[in-house]
């Protein structure tokens, strides 16, 4: 993946995660953090982005937070922290 297209990506989630579900944010967010943790870490080290800290940041929300069948409280907790990560990782790309 190219760089720009990461960020289309990045900001297509960041603008589309509120209409989450519970019956189908596993899937969306399952894939957002493959992409993050394969394409992330590609792109921040070929571009030397600086990315590290906010990717190691989503890999925890990842292994930590992300469960199946997660009631609606929980999931609108775990969207909210996986949009400011993406936020920042948006700016940090555009800075």
């Amino acid at each position: 993946m190219i760089l720009e297209d990461f960020l289309y990506r990045l900001k297509l989630e960041y603008h589309t995660l509120d209409k989450l579900t519970t019956d189908t944010y596993y899937q969306r967010l399952s894939s957002l953090f493959v992409v993050l943790e394969l394409d992330g870490d590609n792109l921040n080290e070929e571009h030397d982005l600086g990315l590290d800290a906010f990717l190691d940041k989503m890999n925890d929300i990842n292994e930590d937070d992300l469960q199946q069948n997660m009631p609606p409280e929980e999931l609108a907790g775990l969207i909210k922290k996986v949009k400011t990560g993406l936020a920042m990782l948006i700016n940090k790309i555009e800075e």
